[in-house]
Protein backbone atom coordinates (compact mmCIF):
# COMPACT_ATOMS: atom_id res chain seq x y z
CA UNK A 1 0.00 0.00 0.00
CA UNK A 2 1.26 3.47 -0.90
CA UNK A 3 0.19 6.55 1.02
CA UNK A 4 1.38 10.02 1.78
CA UNK A 5 2.44 10.72 5.35
CA UNK A 6 0.30 13.84 5.36
CA UNK A 7 -2.69 11.76 4.25
CA UNK A 8 -2.71 9.88 7.57
CA UNK A 9 -5.49 11.96 9.08
CA UNK A 10 -8.83 11.38 10.74
CA UNK A 11 -12.02 11.17 8.76
CA UNK A 12 -14.31 11.35 11.78
CA UNK A 13 -17.57 11.64 9.87
CA UNK A 14 -16.93 8.61 7.65
CA UNK A 15 -15.63 6.53 10.56
CA UNK A 16 -18.56 7.26 12.84
CA UNK A 17 -21.12 6.77 10.08
CA UNK A 18 -19.68 3.39 9.10
CA UNK A 19 -19.54 2.16 12.68
CA UNK A 20 -23.08 3.30 13.46
CA UNK A 21 -24.32 1.41 10.42
CA UNK A 22 -22.60 -1.78 11.56
CA UNK A 23 -23.08 -1.65 15.31
CA UNK A 24 -25.02 -0.59 18.34
CA UNK A 25 -23.59 1.91 20.79
CA UNK A 26 -22.24 0.74 24.16
CA UNK A 27 -21.85 3.20 27.02
CA UNK A 28 -21.65 3.27 30.77
CA UNK A 29 -19.24 1.68 33.22
CA UNK A 30 -17.70 -0.71 30.78
CA UNK A 31 -16.03 -0.21 27.44
CA UNK A 32 -17.56 2.68 25.50
CA UNK A 33 -17.86 2.38 21.76
CA UNK A 34 -19.69 0.70 18.90
CA UNK A 35 -20.60 -2.94 19.53
CA UNK A 36 -21.18 -5.73 17.03
CA UNK A 37 -23.27 -8.43 18.74
CA UNK A 38 -22.97 -12.17 18.32
CA UNK A 39 -25.74 -13.52 20.51
CA UNK A 40 -24.71 -12.64 24.05
CA UNK A 41 -21.13 -12.02 22.90
CA UNK A 42 -19.99 -8.71 21.45
CA UNK A 43 -17.02 -7.00 19.84
CA UNK A 44 -16.50 -3.35 20.74
CA UNK A 45 -14.72 -0.73 18.65
CA UNK A 46 -13.84 1.79 21.34
CA UNK A 47 -14.64 5.47 21.04
CA UNK A 48 -11.84 7.65 19.70
CA UNK A 49 -10.24 10.82 20.93
CA UNK A 50 -12.23 13.80 19.73
CA UNK A 51 -11.22 15.60 16.56
CA UNK A 52 -10.28 18.77 18.47
CA UNK A 53 -7.90 16.82 20.74
CA UNK A 54 -5.16 16.90 18.11
CA UNK A 55 -5.26 13.11 17.70
CA UNK A 56 -4.50 11.76 14.22
CA UNK A 57 -6.00 8.40 13.35
CA UNK A 58 -4.74 6.69 10.21
CA UNK A 59 -6.71 6.26 7.02
CA UNK A 60 -6.99 2.47 7.36
CA UNK A 61 -7.70 2.31 11.12
CA UNK A 62 -11.46 2.13 10.61
CA UNK A 63 -11.15 -0.65 8.05
CA UNK A 64 -9.02 -2.69 10.44
CA UNK A 65 -11.40 -2.10 13.37
CA UNK A 66 -14.38 -3.23 11.31
CA UNK A 67 -12.51 -6.28 10.03
CA UNK A 68 -11.55 -7.38 13.54
CA UNK A 69 -15.08 -6.94 14.82
CA UNK A 70 -16.44 -8.79 11.79
CA UNK A 71 -15.02 -12.08 13.10
CA UNK A 72 -17.71 -14.37 14.50
CA UNK A 73 -16.08 -17.02 16.68
CA UNK A 74 -19.10 -19.29 16.13
CA UNK A 75 -18.86 -19.14 12.34
CA UNK A 76 -17.83 -22.54 10.96
CA UNK A 77 -15.22 -20.82 8.84
CA UNK A 78 -13.32 -19.68 11.95
CA UNK A 79 -10.87 -21.81 13.92
CA UNK A 80 -9.45 -21.08 17.38
CA UNK A 81 -6.14 -22.37 18.71
CA UNK A 82 -4.43 -21.79 22.07
CA UNK A 83 -1.15 -19.87 22.08
CA UNK A 84 1.28 -22.28 23.72
CA UNK A 85 4.64 -20.52 23.24
CA UNK A 86 6.36 -17.61 24.99
CA UNK A 87 4.99 -16.86 28.48
CA UNK A 88 1.37 -15.68 28.31
CA UNK A 89 -1.73 -17.57 27.12
CA UNK A 90 -3.98 -16.31 24.38
CA UNK A 91 -6.11 -17.43 21.45
CA UNK A 92 -4.99 -17.40 17.82
CA UNK A 93 -7.92 -16.77 15.48
CA UNK A 94 -7.81 -18.35 12.03
CA UNK A 95 -9.88 -17.99 8.87
CA UNK A 96 -10.36 -21.54 7.56
CA UNK A 97 -13.15 -20.74 5.10
CA UNK A 98 -10.88 -21.18 2.08
CA UNK A 99 -9.23 -24.35 3.36
CA UNK A 100 -10.13 -28.02 3.43
CA UNK A 101 -11.42 -27.44 6.96
CA UNK A 102 -14.20 -25.03 5.94
CA UNK A 103 -17.33 -25.89 7.90
CA UNK A 104 -15.42 -28.14 10.28
CA UNK A 105 -13.63 -26.02 12.91
CA UNK A 106 -13.51 -28.95 15.33
CA UNK A 107 -11.43 -30.96 12.84
CA UNK A 108 -9.16 -27.99 12.19
CA UNK A 109 -8.61 -27.39 15.90
CA UNK A 110 -7.84 -31.06 16.53
CA UNK A 111 -5.41 -31.36 13.59
CA UNK A 112 -3.82 -27.93 13.29
CA UNK A 113 -3.59 -26.54 16.81
CA UNK A 114 -1.06 -29.08 18.16
CA UNK A 115 1.30 -28.23 15.27
CA UNK A 116 0.38 -24.64 14.42
CA UNK A 117 3.90 -23.18 14.52
CA UNK A 118 5.30 -25.97 12.34
CA UNK A 119 2.33 -25.73 9.94
CA UNK A 120 2.45 -21.94 9.59
CA UNK A 121 2.00 -21.07 5.92
CA UNK A 122 1.90 -24.75 4.87
CA UNK A 123 -1.82 -25.51 4.92
CA UNK A 124 -3.51 -23.94 1.91
CA UNK A 125 -6.33 -21.56 2.73
CA UNK A 126 -5.56 -21.13 6.44
CA UNK A 127 -5.05 -17.48 7.34
CA UNK A 128 -4.17 -16.08 10.74
CA UNK A 129 -6.65 -13.28 11.42
CA UNK A 130 -5.81 -12.02 14.90
CA UNK A 131 -4.61 -12.68 18.40
CA UNK A 132 -7.17 -12.62 21.23
CA UNK A 133 -5.81 -12.16 24.75
CA UNK A 134 -7.52 -11.88 28.10
CA UNK A 135 -5.95 -10.48 31.27
CA UNK A 136 -3.86 -12.96 33.22
CA UNK A 137 -1.92 -12.21 36.39
CA UNK A 138 -0.81 -14.46 39.22
CA UNK A 139 -3.81 -16.27 40.74
CA UNK A 140 -4.62 -19.62 42.39
CA UNK A 141 -1.03 -20.00 43.63
CA UNK A 142 0.29 -19.95 40.07
CA UNK A 143 3.25 -17.79 38.99
CA UNK A 144 2.37 -16.32 35.60
CA UNK A 145 3.49 -13.57 33.29
CA UNK A 146 1.67 -10.22 33.41
CA UNK A 147 -1.09 -9.46 30.92
CA UNK A 148 -3.76 -6.73 31.08
CA UNK A 149 -6.01 -6.72 28.02
CA UNK A 150 -7.10 -3.01 28.16
CA UNK A 151 -3.43 -2.03 27.73
CA UNK A 152 -3.47 -2.79 23.99
CA UNK A 153 -6.35 -0.41 23.15
CA UNK A 154 -4.82 2.19 25.48
CA UNK A 155 -1.59 2.05 23.46
CA UNK A 156 -3.51 2.13 20.18
CA UNK A 157 -5.62 5.19 20.94
CA UNK A 158 -2.93 7.14 22.82
CA UNK A 159 -0.39 6.51 20.06
CA UNK A 160 -2.84 8.22 17.71
CA UNK A 161 -3.30 11.00 20.23
CA UNK A 162 0.46 11.62 20.22
CA UNK A 163 0.62 11.45 16.39
CA UNK A 164 3.21 8.71 16.85
CA UNK A 165 5.56 7.53 14.13
CA UNK A 166 6.03 4.16 15.84
CA UNK A 167 3.38 1.73 14.63
CA UNK A 168 0.89 0.47 17.21
CA UNK A 169 -1.75 -1.99 15.94
CA UNK A 170 -5.46 -1.32 15.97
CA UNK A 171 -7.05 -3.07 18.96
CA UNK A 172 -10.69 -3.81 19.77
CA UNK A 173 -12.34 -5.50 22.75
CA UNK A 174 -14.15 -8.84 22.47
CA UNK A 175 -16.24 -10.86 24.89
CA UNK A 176 -16.66 -14.63 24.65
CA UNK A 177 -18.75 -17.28 26.34
CA UNK A 178 -16.62 -18.84 29.07
CA UNK A 179 -17.81 -22.40 28.52
CA UNK A 180 -17.16 -22.19 24.78
CA UNK A 181 -13.66 -20.76 25.33
CA UNK A 182 -12.84 -23.40 27.89
CA UNK A 183 -14.01 -26.22 25.62
CA UNK A 184 -12.42 -25.01 22.38
CA UNK A 185 -9.26 -23.32 23.62
CA UNK A 186 -8.36 -23.67 27.30
CA UNK A 187 -8.64 -27.45 27.51
CA UNK A 188 -6.32 -27.81 24.53
CA UNK A 189 -3.94 -25.17 25.96
CA UNK A 190 -3.58 -27.20 29.14
CA UNK A 191 -2.70 -30.27 27.09
CA UNK A 192 -0.27 -28.63 24.66
CA UNK A 193 1.59 -26.02 26.74
CA UNK A 194 4.96 -26.89 28.19
CA UNK A 195 5.66 -26.48 31.93
CA UNK A 196 6.49 -22.94 32.98
CA UNK A 197 4.74 -19.60 32.86
CA UNK A 198 2.73 -20.47 29.76
CA UNK A 199 1.24 -23.61 31.34
CA UNK A 200 0.70 -21.74 34.60
CA UNK A 201 -1.18 -19.12 32.66
CA UNK A 202 -3.50 -21.70 31.12
CA UNK A 203 -4.10 -23.16 34.59
CA UNK A 204 -5.19 -19.70 35.77
CA UNK A 205 -7.51 -19.33 32.78
CA UNK A 206 -9.02 -22.75 33.46
CA UNK A 207 -9.52 -22.00 37.17
CA UNK A 208 -11.00 -18.57 36.49
CA UNK A 209 -13.42 -20.01 33.93
CA UNK A 210 -14.57 -22.77 36.28
CA UNK A 211 -14.86 -20.66 39.47
CA UNK A 212 -15.09 -16.95 38.69
CA UNK A 213 -15.48 -15.85 42.29
CA UNK A 214 -11.87 -16.83 42.96
CA UNK A 215 -10.27 -14.52 40.39
CA UNK A 216 -9.30 -11.16 41.94
CA UNK A 217 -10.29 -8.61 40.82
CA UNK A 218 -13.08 -10.42 39.04
CA UNK A 219 -13.68 -7.61 36.52
CA UNK A 220 -10.13 -8.02 35.19
CA UNK A 221 -11.32 -11.30 33.69
CA UNK A 222 -15.11 -11.21 33.49
CA UNK A 223 -17.14 -8.60 31.65
CA UNK A 224 -19.99 -7.17 33.70
CA UNK A 225 -21.77 -9.65 35.97
CA UNK A 226 -19.69 -12.85 36.34
CA UNK A 227 -22.95 -14.79 36.34
CA UNK A 228 -23.30 -13.84 32.65
CA UNK A 229 -20.23 -16.04 32.10
CA UNK A 230 -18.53 -13.74 29.62
CA UNK A 231 -14.76 -13.28 29.67
CA UNK A 232 -13.25 -10.39 27.75
CA UNK A 233 -10.00 -9.68 25.97
CA UNK A 234 -8.42 -7.62 23.25
CA UNK A 235 -8.22 -8.55 19.56
CA UNK A 236 -5.45 -7.24 17.35
CA UNK A 237 -3.15 -8.15 14.50
CA UNK A 238 0.24 -6.53 14.26
CA UNK A 239 2.80 -7.30 11.55
CA UNK A 240 6.50 -7.52 12.09
CA UNK A 241 9.63 -9.51 12.85
CA UNK A 242 11.38 -9.25 16.20
CA UNK A 243 14.25 -6.75 16.32
CA UNK A 244 17.68 -7.89 17.30
CA UNK A 245 20.31 -5.97 19.23
CA UNK A 246 20.11 -2.94 16.90
CA UNK A 247 17.05 -1.68 18.80
CA UNK A 248 16.81 -3.90 21.90
CA UNK A 249 20.49 -3.97 22.83
CA UNK A 250 22.40 -7.04 23.97
CA UNK A 251 19.59 -8.52 26.09
CA UNK A 252 19.85 -12.27 25.53
CA UNK A 253 19.92 -14.20 28.80
CA UNK A 254 19.36 -11.11 30.95
CA UNK A 255 16.64 -10.26 33.47
CA UNK A 256 14.33 -7.23 33.20
CA UNK A 257 16.64 -4.73 34.88
CA UNK A 258 19.70 -5.83 32.91
CA UNK A 259 17.67 -5.66 29.70
CA UNK A 260 16.77 -2.03 30.36
CA UNK A 261 20.45 -1.28 30.99
CA UNK A 262 21.28 -2.93 27.65
CA UNK A 263 18.57 -1.00 25.82
CA UNK A 264 20.34 2.20 26.85
CA UNK A 265 23.36 1.09 24.81
CA UNK A 266 21.50 1.15 21.49
CA UNK A 267 22.14 3.85 18.87
CA UNK A 268 18.64 5.33 19.20
CA UNK A 269 18.83 5.80 22.96
CA UNK A 270 22.44 7.00 22.99
CA UNK A 271 21.60 9.60 20.34
CA UNK A 272 18.51 10.74 22.24
CA UNK A 273 20.61 11.11 25.39
CA UNK A 274 23.26 13.19 23.58
CA UNK A 275 22.88 16.98 23.93
CA UNK A 276 24.47 17.81 20.56
CA UNK A 277 22.41 18.68 17.49
CA UNK A 278 20.72 15.85 15.60
CA UNK A 279 23.47 15.01 13.11
CA UNK A 280 26.24 14.94 15.71
CA UNK A 281 24.07 13.12 18.24
CA UNK A 282 23.17 10.47 15.65
CA UNK A 283 26.82 9.95 14.75
CA UNK A 284 27.85 9.75 18.40
CA UNK A 285 25.04 7.33 19.24
CA UNK A 286 26.02 5.00 16.42
CA UNK A 287 29.71 5.14 17.25
CA UNK A 288 29.22 4.49 20.95
CA UNK A 289 26.71 1.67 20.44
CA UNK A 290 29.16 -0.22 18.24
CA UNK A 291 31.49 -0.68 21.18
CA UNK A 292 29.25 -3.64 22.00
CA UNK A 293 30.12 -6.30 19.38
CA UNK A 294 26.61 -7.80 19.46
CA UNK A 295 25.04 -4.44 18.64
CA UNK A 296 27.68 -3.72 16.01
CA UNK A 297 26.96 -7.02 14.22
CA UNK A 298 23.22 -6.37 14.27
CA UNK A 299 23.64 -2.88 12.80
CA UNK A 300 25.51 -4.09 9.75
CA UNK A 301 27.90 -1.98 7.69
CA UNK A 302 25.98 1.31 7.73
CA UNK A 303 23.00 3.16 9.22
CA UNK A 304 21.65 6.21 7.41
CA UNK A 305 20.78 9.52 9.06
CA UNK A 306 17.22 8.98 7.82
CA UNK A 307 17.07 5.69 9.71
CA UNK A 308 18.45 7.34 12.83
CA UNK A 309 15.88 10.14 12.63
CA UNK A 310 13.02 7.65 12.51
CA UNK A 311 14.52 5.38 15.16
CA UNK A 312 15.03 8.30 17.55
CA UNK A 313 11.46 9.55 17.20
CA UNK A 314 10.02 6.06 17.53
CA UNK A 315 12.16 5.30 20.59
CA UNK A 316 11.17 8.56 22.31
CA UNK A 317 7.50 7.68 21.73
CA UNK A 318 7.96 4.19 23.13
CA UNK A 319 9.60 5.53 26.29
CA UNK A 320 6.82 8.08 26.77
CA UNK A 321 3.98 5.60 26.26
CA UNK A 322 5.69 3.01 28.47
CA UNK A 323 6.20 5.60 31.21
CA UNK A 324 2.53 6.64 31.12
CA UNK A 325 1.20 3.07 31.16
CA UNK A 326 3.78 1.48 33.54
CA UNK A 327 4.91 -1.05 30.94
CA UNK A 328 7.26 -3.61 32.45
CA UNK A 329 8.07 -5.80 29.46
CA UNK A 330 9.45 -3.84 26.51
CA UNK A 331 12.96 -5.08 25.55
CA UNK A 332 12.63 -8.11 23.30
CA UNK A 333 9.03 -7.19 22.47
CA UNK A 334 9.77 -4.72 19.69
CA UNK A 335 9.21 -5.66 16.05
CA UNK A 336 10.05 -4.19 12.66
CA UNK A 337 8.88 -4.16 9.07
CA UNK A 338 10.77 -2.85 6.04
CA UNK A 339 9.46 0.21 4.22
CA UNK A 340 10.77 2.16 1.28
CA UNK A 341 10.26 5.91 1.58
CA UNK A 342 10.62 8.09 -1.50
CA UNK A 343 9.69 11.53 -2.80
CA UNK A 344 7.38 11.50 -5.82
CA UNK A 345 7.40 13.94 -8.75
CA UNK A 346 5.05 16.29 -6.92
CA UNK A 347 7.42 16.50 -3.97
CA UNK A 348 5.26 14.36 -1.67
CA UNK A 349 6.72 11.78 0.69
CA UNK A 350 5.38 8.29 -0.04
CA UNK A 351 6.03 4.92 1.52
CA UNK A 352 5.58 1.31 0.51
CA UNK A 353 5.83 -1.66 2.86
CA UNK A 354 7.96 -4.59 1.70
CA UNK A 355 7.11 -8.17 2.64
CA UNK A 356 10.49 -9.25 3.97
CA UNK A 357 11.82 -10.70 7.22
CA UNK A 358 15.43 -9.94 6.30
CA UNK A 359 17.70 -8.91 9.14
CA UNK A 360 19.41 -5.55 8.98
CA UNK A 361 22.70 -6.95 7.74
CA UNK A 362 20.76 -8.51 4.82
CA UNK A 363 18.93 -5.34 3.79
CA UNK A 364 20.74 -5.06 0.44
CA UNK A 365 18.69 -8.09 -0.68
CA UNK A 366 15.43 -6.11 -0.40
CA UNK A 367 14.40 -4.77 -3.82
CA UNK A 368 13.11 -1.22 -4.28
CA UNK A 369 9.59 -0.76 -5.70
CA UNK A 370 9.40 0.52 -9.27
CA UNK A 371 7.86 3.83 -8.19
CA UNK A 372 10.79 4.66 -5.92
CA UNK A 373 13.35 4.09 -8.68
CA UNK A 374 12.21 7.29 -10.38
CA UNK A 375 12.95 9.33 -7.26
CA UNK A 376 16.23 11.00 -6.42
CA UNK A 377 15.38 10.51 -2.75
CA UNK A 378 14.60 6.92 -1.74
CA UNK A 379 15.36 5.35 1.63
CA UNK A 380 14.95 1.80 2.90
CA UNK A 381 13.87 2.08 6.53
CA UNK A 382 13.52 -0.44 9.32
CA UNK A 383 10.14 0.70 10.69
CA UNK A 384 9.36 -0.05 14.32
CA UNK A 385 6.24 -1.87 15.52
CA UNK A 386 5.18 -2.31 19.14
CA UNK A 387 2.60 -5.07 18.97
CA UNK A 388 3.07 -6.61 22.42
CA UNK A 389 1.76 -3.95 24.82
CA UNK A 390 -0.19 -6.03 27.31
CA UNK A 391 2.01 -5.65 30.41
CA UNK A 392 0.86 -2.09 31.06
CA UNK A 393 -2.17 -0.04 32.01
CA UNK A 394 -2.07 -1.03 35.66
CA UNK A 395 0.44 -1.09 38.53
CA UNK A 396 3.27 -3.11 37.05
CA UNK A 397 7.01 -2.47 37.47
CA UNK A 398 7.56 0.77 35.54
CA UNK A 399 11.11 0.23 34.32
CA UNK A 400 11.06 3.34 32.13
CA UNK A 401 10.48 5.34 35.30
CA UNK A 402 12.89 3.27 37.38
CA UNK A 403 15.76 3.94 34.96
CA UNK A 404 14.83 7.62 34.47
CA UNK A 405 14.72 7.25 30.69
CA UNK A 406 12.63 10.38 30.13
CA UNK A 407 15.02 12.46 32.23
CA UNK A 408 17.87 11.42 29.93
CA UNK A 409 16.26 12.62 26.68
CA UNK A 410 17.63 15.65 24.81
CA UNK A 411 15.63 15.28 21.57
CA UNK A 412 11.87 15.25 21.01
CA UNK A 413 9.22 16.02 18.45
CA UNK A 414 7.40 19.31 19.14
CA UNK A 415 3.95 17.80 18.50
CA UNK A 416 4.67 14.99 20.94
CA UNK A 417 5.58 17.62 23.53
CA UNK A 418 2.51 19.76 22.81
CA UNK A 419 0.15 16.80 23.08
CA UNK A 420 1.72 15.65 26.35
CA UNK A 421 1.51 19.06 28.01
CA UNK A 422 -2.13 19.46 26.91
CA UNK A 423 -2.96 15.96 28.14
CA UNK A 424 -1.42 16.52 31.55
CA UNK A 425 -3.17 19.86 31.91
CA UNK A 426 -6.52 18.34 31.00
CA UNK A 427 -6.00 15.39 33.35
CA UNK A 428 -5.27 17.74 36.24
CA UNK A 429 -8.38 19.80 35.44
CA UNK A 430 -10.47 16.63 34.93
CA UNK A 431 -11.41 17.85 31.48
CA UNK A 432 -12.71 16.01 28.40
CA UNK A 433 -9.53 13.94 27.87
CA UNK A 434 -9.70 12.81 31.50
CA UNK A 435 -13.35 11.83 31.03
CA UNK A 436 -12.45 9.97 27.84
CA UNK A 437 -9.87 7.90 29.72
CA UNK A 438 -12.23 7.17 32.60
CA UNK A 439 -15.28 6.34 30.49
CA UNK A 440 -13.82 4.37 27.58
CA UNK A 441 -11.38 1.69 28.75
CA UNK A 442 -13.17 -0.13 31.62
CA UNK A 443 -10.45 0.86 34.08
CA UNK A 444 -10.64 0.82 37.86
CA UNK A 445 -10.30 4.12 39.69
CA UNK A 446 -6.84 3.04 40.83
CA UNK A 447 -5.60 2.24 37.33
CA UNK A 448 -7.00 5.49 35.93
CA UNK A 449 -5.36 7.46 38.75
CA UNK A 450 -2.01 5.79 38.06
CA UNK A 451 -2.15 6.76 34.37
CA UNK A 452 -3.05 10.34 35.33
CA UNK A 453 -0.19 10.46 37.83
CA UNK A 454 2.34 9.07 35.35
CA UNK A 455 1.21 11.50 32.65
CA UNK A 456 1.54 14.46 34.99
CA UNK A 457 5.03 13.36 36.05
CA UNK A 458 6.13 12.77 32.45
CA UNK A 459 4.96 16.25 31.45
CA UNK A 460 6.85 17.85 34.34
CA UNK A 461 10.06 15.99 33.45
CA UNK A 462 9.98 17.14 29.83
CA UNK A 463 8.79 20.65 30.70
CA UNK A 464 11.68 21.04 33.13
CA UNK A 465 14.08 20.01 30.35
CA UNK A 466 12.45 22.49 27.99
CA UNK A 467 12.70 25.35 30.50
CA UNK A 468 16.32 24.47 31.24
CA UNK A 469 17.13 24.69 27.53
CA UNK A 470 18.39 21.11 27.38
CA UNK A 471 15.67 19.77 25.06
CA UNK A 472 15.99 20.06 21.28
CA UNK A 473 12.67 19.75 19.41
CA UNK A 474 14.33 18.50 16.24
CA UNK A 475 12.76 15.09 15.59
CA UNK A 476 10.62 15.46 12.46
CA UNK A 477 11.08 12.44 10.17
CA UNK A 478 8.84 13.67 7.35
CA UNK A 479 10.67 16.98 7.07
CA UNK A 480 14.06 15.29 7.32
CA UNK A 481 13.30 12.70 4.66
CA UNK A 482 12.11 15.47 2.36
CA UNK A 483 14.95 17.95 2.99
CA UNK A 484 17.74 16.14 4.92
CA UNK A 485 17.60 19.00 7.38
CA UNK A 486 16.77 18.82 11.11
CA UNK A 487 15.13 22.10 12.08
CA UNK A 488 14.87 23.18 15.72
CA UNK A 489 11.64 25.19 16.09
CA UNK A 490 11.13 27.36 19.14
CA UNK A 491 8.60 25.92 21.56
CA UNK A 492 6.71 27.68 24.34
CA UNK A 493 7.54 25.38 27.25
CA UNK A 494 4.46 26.27 29.28
CA UNK A 495 1.84 26.62 26.56
CA UNK A 496 3.11 24.86 23.41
Amino acid sequence: MKYSIIEMCTDIFTSVLLLLILADTVQANQFAGAATKYGKEQCIVLNRFSQNSGALYRVNDTEKEVKLCGVDFNNHGIGLCPKTWSTSPGTIVYDISKSKYDGHPEAFEADYCPKQKALKGKVEGVERLASYKQSINGQFNQRTSATFSPACPLYYHFSRYFNATVDVPVAVMRTMDVQEHNHRVTARGLTLARPGMILNGWKVVDSAEKRPSGYVPVNDFYYGDPNDRLLYGTMLKGPGTRYGAEFNGDIVGKGYSAQYVAMQQTPAFLALANSKDFADAADAGLSESKRNPTVARALGPSVSKEQMMIWMKEASEIYLLDYIFSQQDRPGNIDYVWEWYYVDRQGHLKSQRIDSEAERNQMTSIPAPEESKESSKAFLIQKTQINDNDAGGRRYANFTKKFSLLEKLHHLNPVTYRQLVHLASDFQAKGPLYNYLRETFYLSDGNSALIVQNTTQAAKILQDACKAGTMKFDLDPESYLLNQKADEPRVDCTNP
